[in-house]
Protein backbone atom coordinates (compact mmCIF):
# COMPACT_ATOMS: atom_id res chain seq x y z
CA UNK A 1 0.00 0.00 0.00
CA UNK A 2 1.38 3.37 -1.01
CA UNK A 3 2.14 5.70 1.87
CA UNK A 4 0.21 8.92 1.80
CA UNK A 5 2.28 12.11 2.05
CA UNK A 6 2.28 13.80 5.43
CA UNK A 7 0.11 16.89 5.51
CA UNK A 8 0.87 19.54 8.07
CA UNK A 9 -2.13 20.81 10.01
CA UNK A 10 -3.37 24.25 9.21
CA UNK A 11 -3.54 26.98 11.83
CA UNK A 12 -7.32 26.60 12.07
CA UNK A 13 -7.06 22.83 12.64
CA UNK A 14 -4.48 23.44 15.35
CA UNK A 15 -6.66 26.00 17.09
CA UNK A 16 -9.71 23.79 16.69
CA UNK A 17 -8.11 20.98 18.67
CA UNK A 18 -10.75 20.21 21.29
CA UNK A 19 -8.32 18.05 23.26
CA UNK A 20 -6.16 21.02 24.15
CA UNK A 21 -6.59 24.65 25.14
CA UNK A 22 -7.49 26.00 21.71
CA UNK A 23 -9.68 29.09 21.75
CA UNK A 24 -12.75 27.30 20.26
CA UNK A 25 -13.06 25.35 23.52
CA UNK A 26 -13.10 28.59 25.47
CA UNK A 27 -15.99 29.87 23.38
CA UNK A 28 -17.73 26.51 23.04
CA UNK A 29 -21.26 26.94 24.38
CA UNK A 30 -23.09 23.82 23.20
CA UNK A 31 -22.00 21.59 26.09
CA UNK A 32 -21.36 24.50 28.41
CA UNK A 33 -23.60 25.67 31.25
CA UNK A 34 -23.37 29.25 30.04
CA UNK A 35 -26.97 29.44 28.87
CA UNK A 36 -28.15 27.70 32.03
CA UNK A 37 -26.56 30.21 34.38
CA UNK A 38 -27.00 33.26 32.17
CA UNK A 39 -30.19 34.52 33.90
CA UNK A 40 -28.66 34.46 37.38
CA UNK A 41 -25.35 35.89 36.10
CA UNK A 42 -27.26 38.70 34.42
CA UNK A 43 -29.17 39.37 37.66
CA UNK A 44 -25.96 39.53 39.69
CA UNK A 45 -24.34 41.84 37.14
CA UNK A 46 -27.40 44.09 37.09
CA UNK A 47 -27.35 44.33 40.89
CA UNK A 48 -23.67 45.31 40.90
CA UNK A 49 -24.37 47.91 38.20
CA UNK A 50 -27.15 49.49 40.25
CA UNK A 51 -24.91 49.62 43.31
CA UNK A 52 -22.09 51.23 41.32
CA UNK A 53 -24.44 53.90 40.01
CA UNK A 54 -25.77 54.63 43.49
CA UNK A 55 -22.31 54.78 45.08
CA UNK A 56 -20.22 56.42 42.34
CA UNK A 57 -22.76 58.83 40.85
CA UNK A 58 -25.29 59.60 43.57
CA UNK A 59 -22.86 59.19 46.53
CA UNK A 60 -25.11 56.73 48.34
CA UNK A 61 -23.13 54.75 50.89
CA UNK A 62 -23.83 51.08 50.12
CA UNK A 63 -20.53 49.63 51.32
CA UNK A 64 -20.11 46.76 53.78
CA UNK A 65 -16.96 45.50 55.55
CA UNK A 66 -15.08 42.83 53.59
CA UNK A 67 -14.85 40.60 56.66
CA UNK A 68 -18.61 40.04 56.47
CA UNK A 69 -18.45 37.70 53.48
CA UNK A 70 -15.16 36.13 54.51
CA UNK A 71 -16.94 34.11 57.18
CA UNK A 72 -19.07 32.23 54.66
CA UNK A 73 -16.52 31.87 51.86
CA UNK A 74 -15.18 28.59 53.21
CA UNK A 75 -18.67 27.20 53.79
CA UNK A 76 -19.79 28.00 50.24
CA UNK A 77 -16.61 26.44 48.85
CA UNK A 78 -17.18 23.21 50.81
CA UNK A 79 -20.81 23.03 49.71
CA UNK A 80 -19.88 23.45 46.06
CA UNK A 81 -17.06 20.91 46.30
CA UNK A 82 -19.32 18.31 47.87
CA UNK A 83 -22.05 18.96 45.30
CA UNK A 84 -19.75 18.57 42.32
CA UNK A 85 -17.87 15.55 43.67
CA UNK A 86 -21.10 13.79 44.57
CA UNK A 87 -22.55 14.43 41.11
CA UNK A 88 -19.43 13.24 39.32
CA UNK A 89 -19.31 10.09 41.46
CA UNK A 90 -22.82 9.28 40.25
CA UNK A 91 -21.82 10.05 36.66
CA UNK A 92 -18.71 7.87 36.80
CA UNK A 93 -20.47 5.05 38.65
CA UNK A 94 -23.19 5.04 36.01
CA UNK A 95 -20.56 4.70 33.29
CA UNK A 96 -18.80 1.85 35.10
CA UNK A 97 -22.05 -0.01 35.72
CA UNK A 98 -23.15 0.30 32.11
CA UNK A 99 -19.74 -0.91 30.92
CA UNK A 100 -19.87 -3.87 33.33
CA UNK A 101 -23.36 -4.73 32.11
CA UNK A 102 -22.17 -4.76 28.50
CA UNK A 103 -19.26 -7.03 29.46
CA UNK A 104 -21.64 -9.50 31.13
CA UNK A 105 -23.83 -9.47 28.02
CA UNK A 106 -20.82 -10.28 25.83
CA UNK A 107 -19.84 -13.16 28.12
CA UNK A 108 -23.39 -14.51 28.14
CA UNK A 109 -23.54 -14.29 24.35
CA UNK A 110 -20.23 -16.14 24.10
CA UNK A 111 -21.39 -18.91 26.44
CA UNK A 112 -24.64 -19.21 24.53
CA UNK A 113 -22.99 -19.35 21.11
CA UNK A 114 -20.27 -21.81 22.10
CA UNK A 115 -21.89 -23.86 24.85
CA UNK A 116 -25.39 -24.53 23.54
CA UNK A 117 -25.59 -27.57 21.30
CA UNK A 118 -27.39 -27.31 17.97
CA UNK A 119 -29.10 -30.44 16.68
CA UNK A 120 -31.25 -28.87 14.03
CA UNK A 121 -32.07 -25.55 12.44
CA UNK A 122 -34.70 -24.79 15.07
CA UNK A 123 -32.08 -25.01 17.80
CA UNK A 124 -29.93 -22.56 15.86
CA UNK A 125 -32.84 -20.12 15.59
CA UNK A 126 -33.51 -20.42 19.32
CA UNK A 127 -29.87 -19.64 20.03
CA UNK A 128 -30.04 -16.55 17.81
CA UNK A 129 -33.20 -15.41 19.62
CA UNK A 130 -31.49 -15.81 22.99
CA UNK A 131 -28.53 -13.71 21.86
CA UNK A 132 -30.91 -11.08 20.53
CA UNK A 133 -32.61 -10.98 23.92
CA UNK A 134 -29.25 -10.39 25.57
CA UNK A 135 -28.68 -7.40 23.34
CA UNK A 136 -32.27 -6.28 23.91
CA UNK A 137 -31.56 -6.23 27.66
CA UNK A 138 -28.91 -3.52 27.20
CA UNK A 139 -31.14 -1.40 24.97
CA UNK A 140 -34.21 -1.94 27.15
CA UNK A 141 -32.17 -0.85 30.17
CA UNK A 142 -31.23 2.34 28.33
CA UNK A 143 -34.89 3.15 27.68
CA UNK A 144 -35.86 2.12 31.21
CA UNK A 145 -33.36 4.53 32.75
CA UNK A 146 -34.79 7.29 30.58
CA UNK A 147 -38.33 6.43 31.78
CA UNK A 148 -39.26 5.37 28.26
CA UNK A 149 -41.57 2.41 28.74
CA UNK A 150 -42.98 -0.07 26.28
CA UNK A 151 -41.49 -1.82 23.27
CA UNK A 152 -42.29 0.53 20.40
CA UNK A 153 -38.74 1.69 19.70
CA UNK A 154 -36.71 1.42 16.52
CA UNK A 155 -33.69 -0.17 18.20
CA UNK A 156 -35.82 -2.89 19.85
CA UNK A 157 -38.15 -3.99 17.06
CA UNK A 158 -35.71 -6.50 15.51
CA UNK A 159 -34.52 -7.92 18.84
CA UNK A 160 -37.65 -8.74 20.84
CA UNK A 161 -39.70 -11.88 20.15
CA UNK A 162 -42.85 -11.53 18.09
CA UNK A 163 -45.01 -12.42 21.07
CA UNK A 164 -43.77 -9.59 23.25
CA UNK A 165 -46.32 -7.00 22.25
CA UNK A 166 -47.93 -4.01 23.80
CA UNK A 167 -51.59 -3.55 24.56
CA UNK A 168 -53.82 -0.81 23.23
CA UNK A 169 -51.82 1.76 25.23
CA UNK A 170 -49.46 2.59 22.45
CA UNK A 171 -47.84 5.79 23.65
CA UNK A 172 -45.34 6.93 26.21
CA UNK A 173 -45.77 7.03 29.96
CA UNK A 174 -47.27 10.48 29.90
CA UNK A 175 -50.04 9.63 27.49
CA UNK A 176 -53.62 10.46 28.52
CA UNK A 177 -55.74 7.34 28.94
CA UNK A 178 -59.13 7.01 30.55
CA UNK A 179 -58.50 5.57 34.00
CA UNK A 180 -61.73 3.56 34.21
CA UNK A 181 -61.12 1.97 30.83
CA UNK A 182 -57.56 1.13 31.88
CA UNK A 183 -58.76 -0.45 35.13
CA UNK A 184 -61.39 -2.53 33.35
CA UNK A 185 -58.86 -3.74 30.81
CA UNK A 186 -56.50 -4.63 33.65
CA UNK A 187 -59.18 -6.71 35.40
CA UNK A 188 -59.98 -8.58 32.21
CA UNK A 189 -56.41 -9.32 31.19
CA UNK A 190 -54.75 -10.06 34.54
CA UNK A 191 -55.97 -11.88 37.56
CA UNK A 192 -54.67 -11.36 41.08
CA UNK A 193 -52.90 -14.69 40.94
CA UNK A 194 -51.01 -14.03 37.73
CA UNK A 195 -47.52 -15.42 38.16
CA UNK A 196 -44.28 -15.96 36.40
CA UNK A 197 -43.12 -19.56 36.72
CA UNK A 198 -39.41 -20.14 37.00
CA UNK A 199 -38.42 -23.80 36.77
CA UNK A 200 -35.72 -24.79 39.24
CA UNK A 201 -35.62 -28.56 38.65
CA UNK A 202 -37.90 -31.53 38.01
CA UNK A 203 -39.26 -31.58 41.56
CA UNK A 204 -39.23 -28.01 42.76
CA UNK A 205 -41.03 -25.14 41.08
CA UNK A 206 -40.27 -21.60 42.18
CA UNK A 207 -43.13 -19.16 41.90
CA UNK A 208 -42.55 -15.46 41.67
CA UNK A 209 -45.90 -13.86 42.47
CA UNK A 210 -47.12 -10.37 41.89
CA UNK A 211 -43.79 -9.07 40.66
CA UNK A 212 -43.65 -5.34 40.32
CA UNK A 213 -41.14 -3.10 38.71
CA UNK A 214 -38.58 -1.63 41.10
CA UNK A 215 -39.37 1.69 39.51
CA UNK A 216 -42.54 3.49 40.59
CA UNK A 217 -43.90 4.97 37.45
CA UNK A 218 -45.15 8.54 37.58
CA UNK A 219 -48.46 7.41 36.22
CA UNK A 220 -49.90 4.13 35.07
CA UNK A 221 -50.49 5.01 31.44
CA UNK A 222 -47.45 3.19 30.14
CA UNK A 223 -47.38 0.27 27.74
CA UNK A 224 -48.56 -2.88 29.50
CA UNK A 225 -46.82 -5.92 28.13
CA UNK A 226 -48.32 -9.28 27.45
CA UNK A 227 -47.49 -12.32 25.41
CA UNK A 228 -49.35 -14.12 22.69
CA UNK A 229 -46.63 -16.05 20.97
CA UNK A 230 -43.25 -15.97 22.64
CA UNK A 231 -40.22 -17.74 21.17
CA UNK A 232 -40.71 -21.44 20.89
CA UNK A 233 -37.62 -22.58 22.75
CA UNK A 234 -37.78 -26.26 21.88
CA UNK A 235 -36.34 -29.05 23.96
CA UNK A 236 -33.39 -30.51 22.11
CA UNK A 237 -30.88 -32.14 24.39
CA UNK A 238 -28.64 -29.53 26.00
CA UNK A 239 -29.95 -26.61 23.98
CA UNK A 240 -33.11 -25.98 25.98
CA UNK A 241 -34.99 -27.05 29.06
CA UNK A 242 -37.15 -30.12 28.67
CA UNK A 243 -40.55 -29.72 27.12
CA UNK A 244 -42.52 -30.74 30.19
CA UNK A 245 -40.76 -28.05 32.23
CA UNK A 246 -41.34 -25.20 29.83
CA UNK A 247 -43.31 -22.22 30.95
CA UNK A 248 -46.69 -21.70 29.33
CA UNK A 249 -45.48 -19.07 26.88
CA UNK A 250 -49.02 -18.38 25.78
CA UNK A 251 -50.03 -17.26 29.28
CA UNK A 252 -50.21 -13.66 30.36
CA UNK A 253 -47.59 -12.09 32.57
CA UNK A 254 -47.66 -9.37 35.16
CA UNK A 255 -47.91 -6.07 33.30
CA UNK A 256 -46.11 -4.12 36.02
CA UNK A 257 -42.81 -5.80 35.23
CA UNK A 258 -40.08 -3.69 33.70
CA UNK A 259 -38.94 -4.83 30.28
CA UNK A 260 -35.31 -5.58 31.30
CA UNK A 261 -36.53 -7.88 34.08
CA UNK A 262 -38.92 -9.66 31.71
CA UNK A 263 -36.04 -10.33 29.35
CA UNK A 264 -33.97 -11.95 32.12
CA UNK A 265 -36.89 -14.25 32.98
CA UNK A 266 -37.23 -15.40 29.37
CA UNK A 267 -33.50 -16.01 29.15
CA UNK A 268 -33.50 -17.95 32.42
CA UNK A 269 -36.16 -20.27 31.05
CA UNK A 270 -34.18 -20.96 27.90
CA UNK A 271 -31.09 -22.59 29.34
CA UNK A 272 -31.06 -26.08 30.81
CA UNK A 273 -29.71 -26.98 34.21
CA UNK A 274 -26.29 -27.96 32.89
CA UNK A 275 -25.58 -24.48 31.63
CA UNK A 276 -27.89 -22.58 33.96
CA UNK A 277 -25.32 -22.16 36.74
CA UNK A 278 -22.97 -20.06 34.62
CA UNK A 279 -25.73 -18.14 32.88
CA UNK A 280 -27.68 -17.69 36.12
CA UNK A 281 -24.70 -15.95 37.70
CA UNK A 282 -24.54 -13.57 34.75
CA UNK A 283 -28.28 -12.93 34.80
CA UNK A 284 -28.13 -12.27 38.54
CA UNK A 285 -25.32 -9.79 37.96
CA UNK A 286 -27.34 -8.07 35.24
CA UNK A 287 -30.31 -7.70 37.58
CA UNK A 288 -28.04 -6.34 40.30
CA UNK A 289 -26.54 -3.82 37.89
CA UNK A 290 -30.03 -2.79 36.79
CA UNK A 291 -30.91 -2.11 40.42
CA UNK A 292 -27.77 -0.02 40.91
CA UNK A 293 -28.53 1.99 37.78
CA UNK A 294 -32.07 2.57 39.01
CA UNK A 295 -30.67 3.73 42.33
CA UNK A 296 -28.60 6.37 40.55
CA UNK A 297 -31.49 7.51 38.40
CA UNK A 298 -34.15 7.50 41.11
CA UNK A 299 -32.24 8.95 44.05
CA UNK A 300 -31.44 12.61 43.47
CA UNK A 301 -29.63 14.78 45.97
CA UNK A 302 -31.99 15.82 48.81
CA UNK A 303 -34.00 18.92 48.03
CA UNK A 304 -32.99 20.58 51.29
CA UNK A 305 -29.31 20.41 50.32
CA UNK A 306 -29.93 21.56 46.76
CA UNK A 307 -32.09 24.52 47.79
CA UNK A 308 -29.75 25.59 50.57
CA UNK A 309 -26.75 25.46 48.23
CA UNK A 310 -28.45 27.68 45.67
CA UNK A 311 -29.53 30.11 48.37
CA UNK A 312 -26.07 30.22 49.96
CA UNK A 313 -24.30 30.85 46.65
CA UNK A 314 -26.83 33.53 45.68
CA UNK A 315 -26.49 35.36 49.00
CA UNK A 316 -22.70 35.16 48.80
CA UNK A 317 -22.50 36.52 45.24
CA UNK A 318 -25.05 39.26 45.87
CA UNK A 319 -23.18 40.45 48.96
CA UNK A 320 -19.84 40.72 47.17
CA UNK A 321 -20.58 44.03 45.37
CA UNK A 322 -21.21 45.75 48.70
CA UNK A 323 -17.71 44.79 49.87
CA UNK A 324 -15.85 45.43 46.58
CA UNK A 325 -17.35 48.65 45.33
CA UNK A 326 -15.24 50.90 47.54
CA UNK A 327 -11.92 49.47 46.34
CA UNK A 328 -12.76 48.47 42.76
CA UNK A 329 -15.22 51.11 41.66
CA UNK A 330 -16.63 50.43 38.19
CA UNK A 331 -14.52 47.28 37.93
CA UNK A 332 -16.95 45.72 40.38
CA UNK A 333 -19.36 45.03 37.51
CA UNK A 334 -17.13 42.72 35.39
CA UNK A 335 -15.59 41.14 38.49
CA UNK A 336 -19.01 40.17 39.85
CA UNK A 337 -20.03 38.85 36.42
CA UNK A 338 -17.00 36.55 36.33
CA UNK A 339 -17.37 35.39 39.94
CA UNK A 340 -21.07 34.65 39.55
CA UNK A 341 -20.45 32.72 36.32
CA UNK A 342 -17.80 30.57 38.00
CA UNK A 343 -19.75 29.79 41.18
CA UNK A 344 -23.17 29.31 39.62
CA UNK A 345 -21.53 27.36 36.80
CA UNK A 346 -20.02 24.85 39.23
CA UNK A 347 -23.42 24.35 40.84
CA UNK A 348 -25.09 23.96 37.44
CA UNK A 349 -22.55 21.34 36.37
CA UNK A 350 -23.34 19.29 39.46
CA UNK A 351 -27.06 19.51 38.75
CA UNK A 352 -26.62 18.53 35.09
CA UNK A 353 -24.47 15.42 35.57
CA UNK A 354 -26.32 14.24 38.67
CA UNK A 355 -28.56 12.02 36.51
CA UNK A 356 -26.35 10.95 33.59
CA UNK A 357 -28.90 8.87 31.69
CA UNK A 358 -30.88 11.54 29.87
CA UNK A 359 -30.47 13.42 26.60
CA UNK A 360 -28.53 16.45 27.82
CA UNK A 361 -25.29 17.31 26.07
CA UNK A 362 -23.22 16.26 29.10
CA UNK A 363 -25.11 13.04 29.84
CA UNK A 364 -23.64 9.64 29.08
CA UNK A 365 -23.97 8.78 25.36
CA UNK A 366 -25.94 5.60 25.99
CA UNK A 367 -26.97 5.34 22.34
CA UNK A 368 -23.31 5.20 21.33
CA UNK A 369 -22.55 2.61 24.00
CA UNK A 370 -25.29 0.33 22.67
CA UNK A 371 -24.20 0.38 19.02
CA UNK A 372 -20.91 -1.55 19.45
CA UNK A 373 -22.77 -4.20 21.46
CA UNK A 374 -25.13 -4.78 18.55
CA UNK A 375 -22.19 -5.22 16.19
CA UNK A 376 -20.30 -7.56 18.54
CA UNK A 377 -23.33 -9.75 19.23
CA UNK A 378 -24.42 -9.95 15.60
Amino acid sequence: MKNLPYRQKSLWETLNNHHGWGWPDVFHFRSSVFLTVFPVVFTSTLLSTILCVLYLIYDVDVTLPASLVGTITVVVGLLLAFRTNHAYDRYYEGRKLFSTMCTHVRNAARLTWVGVEERNREDHEDKINAIKLLLAFVIATKHHLRTEFGTDYEDLKDLLPDGLQKTKFGGNAGQDVDSEEHEEQHRQDYSEDSIVTVIADNENTALLQNCESPKKYVNNNYDNLYTKKLPNFRASGSSAISENRLMDWGGKINPTMSLPLEITYYLGLYFNRKQFDAINNILSSLIEILGCLERIGNTPIPNAYRYHLKQAVSIYVWMLPFTMIESLGWLTIPVIAVISFVLFGVEAIGAEIENPFGYDANDLPLDEYCKPKEISCK
